[in-house]
């Protein structure tokens, strides 16, 4: 692994020197750049929009992912211009290390919505639990990936440096998140397999529980609306798993790329950037567009307290569920 980026830097704007490659390996695609920055600023105004017609504050967190990655794309075009710049370097590092963190916190809240609309017994964590320590973990992992980034920025800037320490602390808050997601793709997985097997019922099944366009509880749900909710559930399933699945694939990538090291054949290959992280990190936010949880969970669903009534509601549904279960 290379122990050394740069040491002696052109001034930043200056045109690209083969002789002397910048710590990208590349300059920056300023098409990609001015796309992502379409993307990603139509994406963040999406969610915010969402959040404040849903008043599910909880839904912040796609905005400050969104918004992460705006910042992270608005920098490699800046470089685009100023290659050699560091300051351009590190804020696209930087944000575009720490953003997805917070889609993945968002997909923990989902996940706990799940369990609270179909039983505690469909999961061996609480929704809360789910939310404490999975976004504990990514808040650790997120930590030493940026002591690592500042060692490495430390050393590489002095002429003797050796970045093979801070490179490798980034390596393992990577690898330890990546771990993370897979660890909580399985207890998903999980419990849409609890969901599926409880009383011999299709997947993501519900009985009366109304939705924002839905009878009021006062009403009972007719064979329509529940085949209505049953059919939402399923495509919120759907699009959580998606994006979980691309989270997944992106943390794959950025571990073999950082392993490689800051020379290697992927970090100094734009194209691999471009596909699995950027490409990939617009499909794990724009899925909660298209299937906003607003307009497909259950009008009671709380949100871990975020919203009130949220911890009531969810020991009685669990408590309904188990009941239903005994009969």
């Amino acid at each position: 692994m290379p122990t050394s980026i740069n040491r002696i830097t052109p001034p930043d704007c200056s045109p690209f020197d083969p002789t002397n490659r910048p710590n990208y390996g590349y300059t920056p695609s300023l098409a990609a750049g001015i796309l992502f920055i379409i993307l990603f600023g139509t994406l963040t105004t999406a969610h915010l929009a969402l959040t404040i017609l849903s008043r599910r504050w909880w839904q912040l967190v796609f905005v400050l992912g969104g918004l992460g990655e705006l910042l992270g794309w608005i920098a490699r075009t800046w470089a685009s211009r100023c290659v050699y710049s560091s300051m351009a370097f590190k804020i696209q590092i930087s944000c575009l290390i720490f953003s997805p963190a917070f889609f993945a916190a968002g997909i923990y809240v989902v996940l706990g919505q799940f369990i609270r609309i179909f039983g505690a017994h469909t999961s061996p964590l609480s929704a809360k639990q789910y939310l404490w320590i999975f976004c504990s973990v990514d808040s650790a992992t997120l930590t030493l990936q940026a002591i690592g980034g500042g060692l490495a920025s430390a050393a590489g800037d002095k002429p003797d440096g050796d970045i093979k320490t801070g490179t490798d602390v980034m390596i393992v808050g990577i690898v330890f998140q990546l771990a993370a997601n897979v660890v909580f793709a399985g207890f998903f997985a999980r419990v849409l397999y609890m969901t599926y097997q409880a009383g011999g019922k299709g997947i993501l099944n519900v009985d009366d529980l109304p939705l924002p366009s839905s009878p009021s509880k006062a009403q009972p749900a007719t064979t329509t609306t529940t085949t209505t909710t049953t059919t939402r559930l399923r495509i919120l399933a759907a699009a959580t798993a998606i994006s979980t699945a691309a989270l997944i694939a992106r943390g794959i990538y950025r571990s073999v790329e950082l392993i490689q090291g800051w020379r290697g054949y992927l970090i100094t290959t734009e194209r691999y950037f471009i596909g699995l992280d950027g490409a990939l990190m617009v499909v794990a936010g724009v899925v909660f567009v298209v299937a906003n949880p607003h307009f497909l969970l259950p009008r009671n669903a709380g949100c871990s307290g975020l919203e009130a009534g949220g911890v009531a509601k969810e020991e009685k549904v669990g408590d309904e569920r188990s009941g239903s279960e005994s009969d």
